[in-house]
């Protein structure tokens, strides 16, 4: 350590720079202690220096520590005097760091030590502490130094341009926002290009310049300021409370305000709250859409970085003098390895035929909701990634036998290449088969009817009986949005001055809109009803969540209405607890299942494709999840799910609809839907509770209506009105049989 000592600070000069830095470190850490020890009041610590009642700020010491420093430094700049340019030093950084911690009072020239504006005093000597960092590990702006001063006129134009070059970065990284990329970016200069590449911050003036005119760039730019950036400050804020004391408390109160009591806290267990935590992460793991690139590059990286590691093992295992000395061994070996690289990617290209034939299929013949169950497919994205890591890992160890001469065969290389051709042809079995399930439409309703009653158990995991209400439980409000409650919403209307009010003329209260569209989609998939309860309680305010799940979300039209005092909401909070994406998928909800099930239904009784039978198979699978929902689903709408979290799920009569209304609408004169869809209603009479039964017979009576209205015939008129769960089994029908 002592060498080290010796060779890295003294001998190159930067023990001045670290005494400054430690104390310019120490100063700030005993400031910030002082000040804080005054504030509570500890009787035994000195107070502040008031001579005739005159406040005197530690500014004031500081600026006169710096002066004193300054021309000491100054006037010894000439003379070789080690130990007096480490006093100055630490005197120096004493003093700044007096002046920097009220560097807000400096700027707003007012004392607002312990205000809001206070914290920018912290952030300026959090700056100082890492530029002074750099500078005593050895890094300078630019690299400033490293340039020899003794080369021609050519050298010096191209330092010129790379000092211009690095400026320019500087400038646009600072003006995106990205000030601590910019500022540790001056020493290392690759973050510059990183700052200046990637996306803006949303507020920062680039973006206000560049992203006015595109919205998918402001939104993405806000979707990353959430997910990333909004960690990093609440962390950030959380080591200036720890370092220099809250900020933005009025220290003149004696007793501090009285918080909100969090009853939703103390009813919910840790073990509850980790449980319903865990459950979230789970469903905006399983309804986030995963980018199709990602494994097929993590593979193929990680296939490049293999094959570099096998040639320097093959070249100790092998060794000179081994296997193939004359040359032929190598010359097969780069033969074969070359023959498997273009195997692998003839089959990449066939994977990407595959998915583009399946998505075609099942967005024309079936339904757009099924497509993101063949996107999200990891048979799909685990064929591309193993085919192009062959591919890499392959031509890679071919490239490195070309460019030997030694004419030694890599074994370890050639052998992890079979096995990888091994496991590329399990995976093009396994996607052969995958293709052919997605080309049978039978085989993928039945997948689509599996991810329905999914979704069935984890919304309504309790069946209904005497000891368990009928109101959705807790799983429910994960995957079904509660709709804007009748009983708090009654009669909104809008006064003269566009506010708008309730029926007895109260404001409504506060409209949270959906800022920027969300890059993944803008369809409301699953909300967090949990913890927007627990935030409602704990700000002491009453939420209300306004779109439903599935519905498309516009940019700027409202998600929440919080009605009580706003000064404790963090609007980015409620905005965490929702999840959207770009189609409703199946997986989401049970009314997704039941509306690609019914779109399957439609798309085949649509004159282009006209396929009954189509229809009656997928009312095979809509009766099915219909009969698991008449034991789970409520009866009747639920007023609230929560005292404090206002809203609605959907009921057993909102399934029904779903299922059944839109298909008898567009059934006209088919004579197997109509006496399927009759079989499906009559079936549920029979296996559902007297209180599901009023919608049940309202459609009943509405398909007889139609009936009538369709078939002047009097034989179709009787077979229209036979339930049939076979279509036309029969003329009386299996269920009269």
């Amino acid at each position: 350590m002592t060498q080290w000592f010796d060779d890295a600070i003294i001998g190159t000069g930067r023990l001045p720079l670290l005494v400054l830095f430690v104390a310019f470190l120490g100063t700030f850490l005993f400031i910030r202690l002082s000040v804080r020890m005054i504030r509570a009041g500890v009787r035994w610590w000195p107070g502040n220096v008031t001579p005739g009642g005159l406040h005197i700020h530690h500014v004031v010491f500081g600026l006169v520590a710096m002066l004193v420093a300054g021309m000491g430094l100054i006037a010894l700049a000439s003379f070789e005097t080690p130990v007096a340019n480490c006093v100055l030093a630490g005197l120096f950084g004493t003093g700044a760091a007096l002046v920097l911690d009220e560097f807000a009072l400096v700027l707003y020239l007012k004392d607002v030590y312990w205000a809001e504006q206070g914290r920018l005093s912290v952030d300026a000597v959090f700056v100082a502490v890492a530029v002074i960092a750099l500078f005593v590990l050895g890094l300078r702006p630019y690299g400033v130094g490293d340039y020899e001063q003794d080369r021609g006129a050519a050298a010096y134009a191209w330092t010129t341009v790379i000092l211009l070059t690095l400026l320019a970065l500087t400038a646009v990284t600072m003006l995106k926002g990205k000030f601590w990329t910019g500022l540790v970016g001056l020493f290392v200069w690759p973050l510059l290009v990183i700052g200046a590449i990637r996306l803006s911050r949303p507020g920062a003036p680039w973006a206000r310049w560049r992203y006015a005119r595109r919205p998918a760039r402001m939104a993405r730019a806000q979707q990353r300021e959430d997910r990333f950036r909004a960690p990093v400050a609440r962390a950030k804020v959380a080591l200036q409370e720890a370092v220099g004391g809250g900020f933005g408390i009025d220290s003149s109160s004696a007793a501090p305000t009285p918080a909100v009591p969090d009853t939703a806290d103390a009813a919910v267990s840790r073990v509850q709250r980790l449980v319903n935590a865990f459950e979230w992460w789970q469903t905006r793991r399983r309804l986030r859409s995963v980018p199709l690139w990602r494994v097929p590059v993590v593979l193929t990286v990680g296939a490049a970085v293999l094959a570099l590691v096998l040639v320097g093992v093959d070249e100790t295992v092998v060794g000179p003098g081994g296997a193939g000395v004359d040359g032929s061994g190598s010359s097969a070996a780069a033969t074969m390895l070359s023959v498997i690289a273009g195997g692998m990617i003839t089959l990449g290209g066939l994977v990407f035929t595959a998915l583009t034939l399946a998505m075609q299929f099942g967005a024309a013949q079936l339904s757009v909701r099924v497509v993101p169950m063949l996107q999200q497919g990891r048979i799909i994205r685990w064929s591309i990634g193993v085919f192009l890591a062959t591919f890499v890992f392959a031509l890679i160890i071919a490239l490195d036998l070309a460019a030997e001469s030694s004419g030694d065969v890599p074994l370890v290389s050639v052998v992890v290449a079979m096995a990888l051709t091994l496991l590329s042809t399990g995976m093009f079995i396994a996607l052969v088969a995958r293709v052919a399930h997605v080309l049978n439409p039978t085989r993928l309703l039945s997948e689509v009817a599996r991810e329905g009653r999914a979704a069935v158990l984890r919304t309504y995991p309790h069946e209904k009986t005497a000891a368990v209400p009928s109101a959705p439980g807790p799983a429910e409000a994960v995957d079904d949005t509660p709709a804007v409650d009748d009983a708090a919403d009654d009669a909104h209307s809008v006064r003269d001055d566009g506010r708008e009010t309730e029926g007895d003329g109260e404001p409504a209260g506060a409209v949270i809109p959906l800022r920027h569209a969300d890059p993944a989609g803008q369809v409301l998939l699953a909300v967090h009803v949990e913890r927007i309860a627990r935030l409602a309680t704990r700000w002491g305010v009453r939420i209300t969540v306004d779109p439903v799940v599935g519905q498309f979300v516009s940019a700027g039209a409202p998600l929440f209405v919080v009605r009580g005092p706003m000064a404790r909401v963090r609007p980015d909070f409620l905005v965490r607890c929702l999840v959207f994406g770009d189609t409703h998928s199946p997986s989401a909800s049970p009314a997704a299942a039941l509306q690609a099930l019914v779109d399957v239904a439609l798309k085949a009784l649509s004159p282009a494709v006209n396929d009954p039978s189509r229809a009656v198979q997928s009312f095979d699978y809509i009766e099915d999840l219909l009969v698991l929902l008449s034991r789970r689903a409520a009866v009747a709408p639920a007023r609230t799910t929560t005292g404090r979290l206002h809203g609605s799920p959907l009921t057993w009569e909102d399934y029904v609809s779903v299922a059944v209304d839109e298909v008898r609408h567009f059934s006209g004169e088919s004579l197997m839907v109509l006496r399927r869809l009759r079989a499906v209603l009559t079936g549920l009479l029979e296996t559902c509770p007297a209180s599901l039964h009023p919608p049940l017979r309202a459609r009943i009576d509405a398909l007889d209506a139609a009936v009538r209205r369709t078939m002047p015939d009097e034989l179709d008129l009787n077979l229209a009105r036979v339930p049939d769960p076979l279509g036309l089994g029969s003329r009386r029908g299996a269920r009269s049989r």
